[in-house]
Parts: C-alpha cells; structure tokens; sequence
C-alpha cells in the first residue's frame, strides 16, 4: 500500500497537486501495520485500517491523476503504475518467496500462492483463516500482500471507469459506486470514496478544507461507532480512512525529510516482517532484544530499499517509457490479471 506508492513530485508540480502532509501520513501507517503485526499495537483492527486510510488515500490521488488524463494518456498512467509498483513488489515476493525455499520444503502449495500473488489475485484466492495460513510461504508472511492486489485491480478497474466512461466524471455515478462497495463490505469502500472525494474536488473546489469540522465530525463519529457497536468496523472503516484523508489533503511544499519519510513507506510495508525474523533469530541464538528493535529493523530496511530501488526507479523511469511500453504494460496487467482467475477456476 500499501500505499503504499509516491505520486512523481513532477506529476504534483504540474498539476499543483502537493500534499505535504501525505508523506507522513504514509509512513505513519506502514509503520503502524508493522508494530501491529510485531505485536506492539494492541488494537486488534489497527492494522486493517490503516491499510484502508491508504487506500483512501490512493483512490484521493489516482482518482484525481485519472481525472486529468485522456484516453490518449492512458498508456503513460499504465506504465508509471506498472514501474512503480511491480518492480519494487517483484524485488519483494522474490525475497520471500526465496527466503521460503531455504527454509522449508518446496510444496504444490508454494506454487499456489506464488502463481496468486504474481496476478494479483491474492485477496480474491485466499481464504485468511488459520489452516491455509499454515501452508502459506513462511506460515503467512506475505499475506500482506492482499493489500497490493487490491490497489492493482483499482488501476485496472479505475483509468476505464473515470475515463472512457462517458459519465466517469459523474458525482453521482461515483456516489452510486462508493455506497455499493461500503454497503458490500468488500475491499474496495475506502478506494471508492477517494474517488467520489477527487471528483468532488474537481467540480466545486477544495470543499474539504471549507469545512474541516464537519470532516473531523463525520471521522470521529464513524470511529466512535467501531468502537462502542460490535460488528460496525467494515461499514465504518470506509468513512475514518477518507476522514482522515481530507483532513490531511492540505496543499503546500514538501520537505526533503517528508519526501524520504513519505518514499519509504512502500518499502516499509513490503518489507516490515523482516525486523520480526531479525528478532526472532536474535533470541533464537540467545541474544535477548526488546520486540520494538524488530521495528526499527524494518524501517532501516525500508530505507535501504528505497534508495537502492524505489528512488532510482522514480529517477530513470522516465528514460524508459513509450507509447508502444505503456500499452505493452497496460495489456501485461489485464492478461495477468485474467490468468490469475483462471489459475483460481481450475484449481
């Protein structure tokens, strides 16, 4: 989420679109599923929303790109997508996944669960619960991974939604949208709403800074329903995640120091079991270390991740793209895509 993504600085510069804030709402989060799934945070719905304010947080800023862009741009959008998204989370399945086969025997399974993250089908070809979590690479290490399936059938589903739909850039065709996937209870609420938030936006202005009360109210009250009503939390969850959202949807100059706190949190996210293995291998061989150094282990991997990958795949993409790459991308997504529910119907 992930996010778990950083919108290129010059796609925010041409559009005027910077949101210094958001940086450290990214990093916020990671870190908050990370000490969630250390053990750190004991909420138990701590983690899972966090993940919803990022994607609320995706549908606010692709939902806004997609609102600027033509048809004829669409190639473009595909293959900055596809760079920024699929090389860094590649680098990451292929260290798990080969972390698994070191450690443990090499099963049908494995070839599952790889086939299904690699089509980013995971959150619709995994049932979470404690059995299939078991047979899982690593015992459900990558089981994060859902997050990431989610946001790729929203940039699927979303350039022909709001672009070549004729009403794609309809308030009310959004509305209708957003309250079926909040009403459904499924994955795709808070994406929804960042969507209907963006078009908002881009037919009667900054509304949400107008009125932060109201936003503030409106949050609150949601959260405060999670927590005083049972079962309220996935009708609830949708409504925090785009409060906090607009809350933080101030624009204005990014700092250096936000930009790399704001750039590590993809890699934070994808990486942060790392710090519980390293933990968990110091105490295995006697060396007592408090359960928060598996955090701080995470974020220093982040960090090297992201100035060893995901800045240079932000510096250099650009060189890279065509016309003729971008569609070759954008039909690579779909195909994947189609072949993980294939792979999901015959097994």
């Amino acid at each position: 989420m992930f996010q778990f993504r950083k919108i290129d600085a010059a796609q925010h510069a041409s559009h005027g679109d910077s949101f210094p804030l958001f940086d450290w709402l990214r990093f916020a989060l990671a870190s908050i599923v990370a000490l969630h799934h250390e053990n750190l945070i004991g909420w138990g719905p701590a983690g899972n929303l966090a993940v919803q304010i990022f994607f609320a947080l995706s549908g606010w800023l692709i939902g806004g790109i997609l609102l600027r862009t033509d048809a004829h741009k669409l190639p473009r959008f595909y293959f900055n997508r596809a760079t920024r998204i699929w090389i860094p989370y590649a680098i990451a399945v292929a260290v798990l996944y080969g972390l698994s086969v070191v450690r443990e025997p090499i099963t049908p399974a494995f070839f599952n669960f790889l086939i299904i993250d690699l089509t980013f089908t995971h959150n619709w070809l995994i049932d979470v619960v404690p059995s299939v979590l078991a047979t899982m690479p690593l015992e459900g290490t990558g089981n994060h991974f859902w997050s990431i399936s989610v946001e790729e059938q929203f940039y699927l589903a979303a350039p022909l939604m709001i672009v070549l739909l004729p009403f794609g850039r309809s308030i009310r065709f959004w509305g209708v949208v957003a309250a079926a996937a909040v009403l459904s209870r499924w994955w795709y609420g808070a994406i929804s709403l960042g969507v209907l938030a963006a078009v908002v936006r881009s037919s009667v202005g900054d509304w949400h800074l107008k009125h932060p009360a109201y936003v503030a109210a409106a949050a609150g009250g949601a959260l405060a329903l999670v927590l005083a009503v049972p079962d309220s939390y996935a009708f609830a969850a949708p409504f925090i995640a785009i409060g906090v959202v607009l809350l933080t949807a101030r624009s204005g100059q990014r700092s250096p120091i936000g930009e790399f706190a704001g750039g590590i949190s993809y890699p934070l996210y994808l990486y942060h079991w790392v710090g519980a293995f390293a933990v968990a291998f110091a105490v295995k061989h006697g060396v007592e270390i408090p359960m928060v150094c598996a955090y701080l282990v995470a974020v220093a991997v982040g960090a090297a991740a992201y100035l060893a990958i995901d800045r240079n795949i932000m510096r250099w993409r650009a060189a890279y793209y065509s016309p003729l790459v971008g569609k070759s991308l954008m039909v690579t997504a779909y195909s994947l895509l189609c072949c993980g529910l294939l792979w999901g119907a015959l097994t």
